[in-house]
């Protein structure tokens, strides 16, 4: 339905690693990396329709209560569409969920739409990077929107047998009237080019990275390590706000339901546990987004700011019961606009880091 990208706008697939390979096993991996690319940049995906109705953005904000500084407006108010407001950043990912039936979700519960494909059977959420070029467009008045999904690239790095790869996927939302043609919607939202934003009112790119079952031996180690310290990367200093939370079973349980999210790391200890080697369950990666741009928007609020565009990148698991630090400050320099912001895991070490840019109202 969206159509083929064209080749020139793939990222080079062979890590620089991988040159010093013998030619044969180079063009063998290369080889793969086409194969897969060709292959999910291919298929199309399905047109997601939803309403942006306040129902599912006030339940999303009636999640965070006790979590995040609580919100201007009284927590009983409820949601009208006669005075709406705009769509928060971030509570986008609420709204149209993976519309595929049980009979395309695989053992750990993620949908086929962006699988590579056997062996690669874990899947973690890398990061990525959201634009909200006309984000108050969207109004919570109940009116039709339209998400379009495709792949833009598919990355393979790794030594052959230890592979990784990296799914990076396009979601473009934007508004639609009621019976639009699809080819119409297409031409409005969906742009070759990246940089341009057509019709979307907010263009999020996810970077989902797809590795193979652990081995027995992996397991092993990875549950000798539960509870002991493991090497940390140093967090920026002299934040400018902090904000600390705990998260819990039931914060991950209705997040996962909001979002139609059924993937065993984020529900089902014993799985994290025995499958993946996780000690525990693991917070979600576009939970750690929606965390940093409710902390952010709530700070910079009263500077009369609104947030354009974030890019961040999930560096280390955040757990469940376990205390993060979610913090902020103005970016060094001469970068009007931008901030850093970060998630610090229990221990202080850096476990999410973004880039975030804001323009005045």
């Amino acid at each position: 339905m969206l159509g083929p990208k064209s080749p020139s706008t793939r990222s080079l697939l062979v890590s620089s690693r991988e040159q010093w390979r013998p030619a044969a096993t180079r063009r063998q991996h290369s080889s793969f990396s086409e194969r897969l690319y060709q292959k999910l940049t291919a298929q199309p995906l399905p047109f997601a329709f939803d309403y942006i109705y306040p129902q599912q953005s006030f339940l999303l904000d009636r999640t965070f209560s006790g979590f995040l500084p609580q919100p201007d407006a009284p927590l009983d108010a409820l949601p009208s569409i006669n005075k709406p407001s705009c769509l928060p950043p971030g509570h986008h990912l609420v709204y149209f969920p993976p519309q595929v039936p049980l009979s395309q979700l695989l053992p750990d519960g993620t949908d086929i739409l962006h699988y590579p494909g056997y062996p690669f059977t874990r899947r973690l959420w890398a990061g990525g990077t959201v634009r909200f070029p006309a984000t108050r467009d969207l109004l919570l008045d109940g009116r039709r929107a339209v998400c379009i999904e495709t792949i833009r690239d598919v990355l393979v790095k790794g030594q052959t047998g230890e592979e990784k790869v990296t799914v990076r996927v396009e979601r473009r939302i934007g508004t639609v009237q009621e019976g639009e043609n699809y080819g119409k919607i297409r031409d409005r939202i969906w742009k070759e080019e990246e940089a341009d934003p057509g019709h979307s009112s907010i263009i999020e790119h996810r970077n989902l990275v797809f590795m193979r079952e652990k081995t027995p031996e992996q397991l092993t180690g990875a549950r000798a390590n539960h509870g002991q310290a493991s090497r940390t990367i140093k967090s920026p200093t002299g934040s400018l706000f902090r904000h600390q939370l705990t998260p819990t079973r039931a914060l991950l349980f209705r997040f996962s339901a909001l979002t139609f999210n059924a993937h065993s790391i984020h529900l089902d200890q014993m799985y994290t546990r025995e499958t993946e080697g996780y000690s525990d369950l693991l917070v979600h990666g576009p939970l750690t987004l929606v965390l940093l741009l409710a902390a952010l928007g709530k700070h910079i609020d009263d500077l009369g700011s609104v947030i354009k565009e974030i890019t961040y990148r999930n560096i280390a698991p955040l757990f469940v019961g376990e205390q993060m630090t979610i913090c902020g400050k103005p970016k060094a320099g001469n970068h009007k606009g931008a901030w850093d912001v970060w998630i610090e895991g229990k221990d202080g070490g850096l476990a999410v880091r973004g880039t975030v840019q804001c323009d005045l109202l």
